[in-house]
């Protein structure tokens, strides 16, 4: 709605200046030595796009039955196509029955992702008092065959993606039209029109098609016009526009004599009604792709669908692959080995659907992925990573190992696994969770690390009820662009973001929210937002919200505390949010606050 608005609106302003330059034409340039009249003309609508078009015809020998002129022409639209042409042509009227004519235009044009085109565009034309007849030729000059790039698909066989490179290519070729137009009653200044038009660019297949419209003259200046064309490249076109037109022969607009149309404008160009350019142009694909590329031979595929279903047991290479997909049961601590033996550092891609994570078929532990492993979440065709609610769901919970890493996916602990993490990474380096969900407000712990060192999370969610990223010491992390959720719903005296329970951690967090609530009914509880309470833990926060609440009675919130000597919080260019009956935004030493927002109960103060 706004891009049509913004094309009506630079419809109206392109009509009213071509109207202004017409009128000041019309008013101030003489041509004294002209044989006749110039006429100048100009024509806005509104289409697919907003187009503008202007000729001048100046005649440069004739009488009051013969002309010979010269025409320049241009047109633009917002589609950034148009075209510059210089016309030259005769007509006569023969025997009092009728106007002939021939003319031969040249010029530049501008068409589809902006190729370039020289056209030679000759044509014949007779009009009488009430009918027009034309036919065009259009010839393209130089090269018609344009290189636009490549397209690029990917492909998948066995345990392998490949991405095979199609040439794209634009081309044009020569054309023609012929239009046949009627003012339909007598002493009204309303004309119709019937056309056609094919052209046959190289190498594909022909474009044709049929034209149709009504023009009214509102008065002797101003028309209003409608036109419509199909086509087997386009389909349905229409358009809606006002023309001017100063100067020329013309006295009627209805049932004129034939020297009054001597001067009438040219039609041309039949076949591209909503776009500035006047050549259509096809695109083709090649069928056989142009070269071939290998991405990855690793890959197991799993499916809802899939099989063998039964705990990913004695699995072999015909197993997992694109043709035989492993099924949502066979996630396990015994497929995840013996895929690692089979496909070294394995891709799992899952194309949506529900899985198990389990170590075993109705497991309540964890499966662990083996050093190097991936799991991915795709679109049906597995082309493209899921994003949302098409990200694949995963029933349990994951130990990761070095390099292993969560991508597009939805984790929540199932009844079984819910009292402890979604993601465990145990002496795990080099790990990565991104773009996904993990936890739920069932699991009490969503992420825990113990000894991580490095690992990233990414434009993640993280959901829990006592702590959302929970570390036992020894870890380095990156948390960026993510949320830590933690909602309390059991009694427990702690409710935490992010806590750094382990000594020596050091953990960056980078345009990320913490958002914890204590559960209510529980007297005495705590809502923190971030808590580092061991010696020699690290924690620096950039763009950062924390936002701790708590409004049960006799209960407390804060959204940084540093407990012990040696613990350190750096906060920066943040917001700190403490909400409840006992707020603060900081306790304890070593906290460092430079230029942050702190809110107490909605009021803001001092941090």
């Amino acid at each position: 709605m706004q891009l049509r608005t913004q094309q009506f609106f630079f419809s109206v302003v392109s009509l009213a200046s071509l109207f202004s330059l017409s009128e000041a034409a019309h008013a101030s340039l003489a041509f004294p030595n002209l044989p006749l009249p110039p006429r100048i003309s100009a024509n806005g609508y509104i289409s697919d796009y907003t187009v503008g078009q202007a000729d001048l015809m100046l005649p440069i020998q004739g009488d009051a039955s013969h002309n010979l002129y010269i025409d320049p022409s241009i047109a633009y639209a917002t589609d950034k196509q148009g075209y510059a042409d210089l016309g030259l042509g005769y007509r006569w009227i023969r025997n009092n029955a009728a106007i002939l004519g021939v003319y031969l235009f040249g010029g530049y044009s501008r068409i589809e992702n902006y190729a370039r085109l020289w056209v030679i565009n000759p044509g014949i034309e007779a009009l009488g008092r009430r009918w027009d007849a034309r036919l065009n030729g259009y010839f393209p000059m130089g090269d018609r065959n344009y290189a636009l790039g490549n397209l690029m698909r990917y492909r998948f066989t066995g345990h392998s993606e490949f991405i095979d490179s199609f040439p794209v290519s634009q081309h044009v070729g020569d054309g023609a039209d012929v239009k046949l137009g009627y003012q339909l009653f007598p002493g009204i200044p309303l004309k119709g029109y019937l056309g056609s038009y094919v052209f046959a660019p190289a190498q594909t297949g022909s474009i044709w098609g049929g034209a149709t419209g009504l023009e009214y003259w509102v008065s002797s200046n101003l028309k209003v016009f409608a036109g419509y064309t199909y086509d087997n490249l386009r389909h349905s076109t229409g358009a809606l526009g006002l023309g001017v037109e100063f100067g020329g022969t013309h006295v009627h607009r209805s049932d004129p004599c034939l020297g009054e149309r001597i001067t009438d404008p040219v039609e041309r160009y039949l076949g591209k009604l909503g776009l500035g350019s006047g050549i259509p142009s096809r695109i083709d694909t090649q069928l056989t792709p142009g070269a071939s590329k290998l991405l990855f031979n690793n890959i197991a595929f799993f499916s809802p669908t899939g099989g063998p279903n039964n705990g990913g047991g004695n699995l072999t290479l015909a197993n997992c692959t694109f043709e035989n997909p492993c099924g949502p049961t066979d996630l396990t601590n015994a497929s995840a080995i013996t895929l690692a033996s089979l496909l070294p550092n394995t891709m799992l891609y899952f194309n949506g659907g529900a899985y198990n994570a389990l170590d075993v078929p109705g497991g309540t532990n964890a499966v662990t992925l083996q050093p190097g492993q991936s799991v991915f979440s795709r679109t049906p065709d597995y082309t493209q990573p899921a994003t949302g609610a098409g990200r694949s769901i995963f029933n349990g919970a994951f130990t990761l190992s070095n390099n292993d890493s969560l991508n597009n996916i939805i984790l929540l602990p199932t009844a079984a696994t819910a009292p402890f993490t979604g993601v465990i990474t145990s002496n795990a380096a080099n790990f990565l969770i991104t773009d996904s969900q993990i936890g739920s407000s069932t699991a009490t712990f969503a992420v825990g690390l113990n000894n991580a060192n490095p690992g990233i999370v990414n434009n993640s969610q993280i959901f829990a009820n006592i702590s959302g990223i929970y570390d036992n010491g020894g870890a380095t992390l990156t948390l960026k662009n993510s949320v830590v959720t933690t909602v309390g719903i059991a009694d427990s005296p702690l409710y935490v973001g992010i806590a750094l329970n382990g000594p020596n951690s050091v953990v960056n967090l980078m345009n990320s929210q913490i958002n914890v609530t204590a559960a209510p009914a529980f007297i005495g509880n705590q809502a923190v937002g971030i808590l580092v309470p061991q010696p020699g833990s690290i924690l620096t926060a950039s763009n950062t919200t924390v936002n701790a609440i708590n409004t049960e009675s006799g209960g407390s919130s804060v959204a940084l505390v540093s407990a012990l000597a040696g613990a350190t919080i750096q906060m920066t260019q943040g917001t700190l949010i403490s909400t409840g009956t006992s707020p603060s935004i900081k306790a304890g030493n070593n906290i460092t606050i430079t230029s942050t927002t702190c809110i107490l109960n909605g009021v803001p103060g001092p941090c």
